[in-house]
């Protein structure tokens, strides 16, 4: 009976979201983060009353305060697995019509390469993932802020590598040199002698001459042979360190080569805050504003035609397209 009983709670608790719905949910946070219902990362307890409210009327369904935080969980772990893969990531774009990230198959194959986690996102959709950067971006950065300051001096992922190039580059060589591993051997070309052992069995002190004579004999061999095997050791070091710089600028080469072309080849992309700071710049009534806000972050193209029109005509266009009809496809 117990057994029974508990199952019966966990199927009347358990909602299975449909597209729709998640978009209605999203629309529904960002209209109640921008009305001030949210502190710092937590939204209010009067948020989630009116969005319950809100779906409750749209969608029809009896949801529940823990319905919305649940499935806030799942969006913002989803938004997450995205942003820390595509974040900075030249050759890749988000398209609102399709919900899944674009790029070309080699694009694709070296980000693969780099982060295997990715091949997941080649055929998995993210609905409303330009208002989920309004959401969580913001939060996301700080969040890995505070990480990285928790763990500073270490180097990670793409930026550590990116950074070290780009000191290279701007160094243009490889600062550490056969001089440097010279002072580290107390400012000599010679590697340190052997300790010789000293005997004792003969107690008489030998004479000058015969001493002479004798570290003559050792000394030249001995010589001879720490100069070849220094020099060996320096002729593989000089080949060591030309060999990785050679490498690391290519590398760099082949980095800045590939962020000017794609740069050249990728359309200014405005920012969720760029277009609400616009309609406030320029004059869109309070009541009217959240509704120009989510027509115009939900298609990129209306975006572009929004910006592309001039900053005294942008409210006259807006309004045109609000009230056009929708386009036949």
């Amino acid at each position: 009976m117990v057994n029974k009983k508990k199952t019966n709670v966990d199927r009347k608790d358990t909602v299975k979201w449909t597209e729709r719905w998640d978009d209605l949910f999203v629309d529904a946070l960002v209209l109640q983060q921008s009305m001030g219902n949210r502190i710092d990362k937590n939204f209010t307890t009067k948020a989630y009353d009116n969005t319950v409210k809100e779906l409750r009327e749209k969608i029809g369904k009896p949801f529940e305060k823990g319905h919305l935080k649940n499935r806030l969980k799942t969006l913002k772990h989803n938004f997450h697995e995205c942003y820390d893969i595509f974040k900075d990531m030249n050759g890749f774009t988000w398209s609102p019509e399709t919900k899944m990230w674009n790029a070309k198959p080699e694009v694709w194959k070296a980000l693969i390469k780099a982060k295997p986690d990715a091949i997941k996102w080649m055929t998995t959709p993210i609905s409303n993932y330009n208002k989920l950067l309004l959401l969580f971006a913001k939060r996301r950065e700080n969040a890995k802020g505070l990480k990285m300051d928790a763990h500073r001096g270490s180097a990670s992922g793409n930026e550590g590598l990116c950074d070290d190039i780009n000191q290279v580059m701007s160094q243009n060589e490889i600062t550490l040199n056969l001089e440097d591993l010279n002072g580290m051997n107390g400012g000599t070309n010679q590697l340190p002698p052997p300790v010789e052992s000293n005997s004792q069995s003969d107690s008489r002190p030998p004479s000058q001459s015969a001493t002479s004579l004798k570290g003559k004999k050792r000394k030249a061999p001995r010589d001879e042979f720490e100069r070849n095997i220094y020099q060996k050791k320096k002729d593989v070091f000089e080949r060591e360190f030309e060999s990785i710089r050679e490498a690391i600028l290519d590398v760099a080469q082949a980095i800045r080569e590939g962020n000017v072309i794609a740069e050249r080849g990728r359309p200014r992309v405005y920012t969720e805050q760029e277009v609400f700071t616009e309609l406030v710049k320029i004059g869109v009534d309070v009541h009217l504003r959240y509704k120009a806000y989510t027509f115009l972050v939900a298609n990129a193209g209306r975006v572009r035609a929004f910006f592309g029109c001039p900053a005294e005509e942008r409210k006259e266009l807006l309004l045109h397209m609000m009230h056009s009809p929708p386009e036949e496809s």
